[in-house]
């Protein structure tokens, strides 16, 4: 019996499918198959998926006659025997225990689906991993529960990824959940994602070892200025599923909303000034602006109230005055610039530095730095007891009293925890650190630390 089946959309992707496919075939869970489905490469990729074919009958190639990610992971869904069905982006890979981890957790607790907290990484001198809480520190005590996914729409600003789990067969093809089939590949698996947390039943969070997600690649979808036509068809897909499978709930709704605001926000501010505007972009902001009143005014009076202040401001500048949002979004992107530029420059002025804060803020922190090549961050300084001695990023975290045994007065410290930034201030202060020597990276620091690249002089 298949247990899992793993599904790898690919095009042109001959510089990482081995990485891939090894990762993939090397699975201590045996019981498994891998179907890539392949849109036509021509740089060496369908040859090399061929040879394994023909190694290992657990690989089904598929040939796909659309370059799309949606409509080739539907394909890949659409011909899987497994009891599960998971998913592997052709540049990214898996943990060797990763398959089976979660086939152990989805059956043991009966699930629809499993999800686990991944790692990012970038190849440089060496290959280093930044790791991405699903929950965060915020909603951690939801970590190893059984939960009605719907019950929880706060969480689909942070689950944003379908490929680090695994979903039981059956639910996705009782409940008819696929992909938009947009071309290229970006951003269609939001609808999937947002389809398994309306439908799905009981789900959980995991922290295994799980994929290994690359952020270098340049041809990535993140990267094309493009992206936000893609943001738009996807945002008319999952409006459309909304209607159709009658999802009304109120939270579920508004979450939607602030989701798709957020990440067509984000890829406006790459876009030309406007008088570069194509008329393709032009009809897509059009469109995404009709669609988020439609949205905004399915909202209730109460619930309006709870969208966030920013959102709330964007969506009025968007629907009433585009060039004064247009604007507003330009000139925050360059302060956030500003601002990042600042602090890189801050901690250069410095041989050797220390970020208190181990948690996600401290771990972004390292890795933005490290993505722009410094490399003066001694450690990880926390003030968890459980966590000394132990190391992240391959840094060793340590408790504030051993770093400053080794501080002649030299290191600078950057203050990375969102909660206690003051407390920690005033510890160090306390300590006798120079103020000089203090800085707060927490309000500067981006989640997608390792995309940042900072202008430099």
């Amino acid at each position: 019996m298949v247990k899992v089946s793993v599904i790898v959309p690919v095009y042109n992707g001959v510089a990482y499918i081995r990485e891939c496919m090894d990762s993939i075939l090397a699975q201590t869970l045996k019981e498994i198959e891998i179907i890539p489905v392949d849109a036509g490469s021509t740089d060496g990729t369908l040859e090399t998926l061929k040879s394994y074919a023909q190694q290992d009958s657990r690989v089904k190639l598929i040939s796909s006659d659309k370059k799309s990610m949606g409509y080739q992971t539907n394909l890949g869904i659409q011909a899987a025997s497994g009891e599960t069905i998971g998913f592997c982006e052709a540049d990214d890979y898996l943990a060797p225990t990763m398959l089976q981890s979660l086939y152990i957790i989805i059956n043991k607790y009966c699930l629809d689906f499993v999800k686990s907290d991944f790692d990012m990484f970038m190849d440089g001198h060496t290959r280093f991993f930044l790791n991405y809480s699903i929950l965060g520190s915020k909603y951690s005590h939801l970590y190893h529960k059984v939960l009605c996914p719907a019950e929880y729409p706060e969480l689909i600003g942070r689950d944003v990824n379908m490929w680090n789990g695994i979903y039981k067969r059956e639910f996705l093809l009782d409940h008819h959940i696929l992909l938009n089939e947009t071309p290229k590949a970006a951003f269609q698996d939001v609808g999937f994602i947002l389809q398994t947390i309306a439908l799905g039943k009981r789900m959980m969070y995991v922290q295994e070892d799980a994929n290994r997600y690359r952020r270098d690649n340049v041809n990535s979808s993140v990267y094309d200025q493009k992206s936000l036509l893609f943001v738009v068809w996807e945002f008319e897909y999952v409006y459309e599923m909304l209607k159709k499978r009658k999802i009304e709930d109120q939270r579920f709704l508004m979450a939607v909303l602030e989701r798709f605001l957020g990440v067509f926000c984000g890829f406006y501010e790459r876009l030309p000034e406007i008088s570069d505007f194509t008329e393709e972009i032009h009809r897509a902001i059009e469109k995404f602006q009709q669609l988020l009143l439609k949205l905004y005014d399915e909202l209730n009076r109460e619930t309006q109230t709870f969208l966030s202040s920013d959102s709330l401001l964007n969506l009025r500048l968007l629907g009433e005055n585009r060039e004064f949002f247009h604007t507003y979004r330009k000139e925050w992107a360059k302060v956030r610039e500003s601002q990042l530029k600042e602090f890189y420059d801050l901690v250069r002025k410095y041989e050797k530095a220390v970020i208190f804060g181990a948690g996600e803020h401290g771990t972004s922190c390292y890795a933005m730095l490290r993505s722009n090549g410094h490399d003066g961050v001694l450690c990880f300084c926390d003030n968890n007891p459980n966590l000394w001695e132990k190391e992240r990023m391959g840094l060793k975290i340590c408790s504030a009293e051993k770093v400053m045994e080794e501080d002649k007065g030299e290191f600078l410290y950057v203050i990375a925890n969102a909660e206690h930034g003051r407390e920690i201030y005033e510890q160090l202060r306390s300590l006798g650190v120079e103020e000089s020597h203090i800085c707060n990276a927490v309000s500067v620091i981006p989640h997608n630390a390792f995309e940042i690249k900072i202008k430099k002089e």
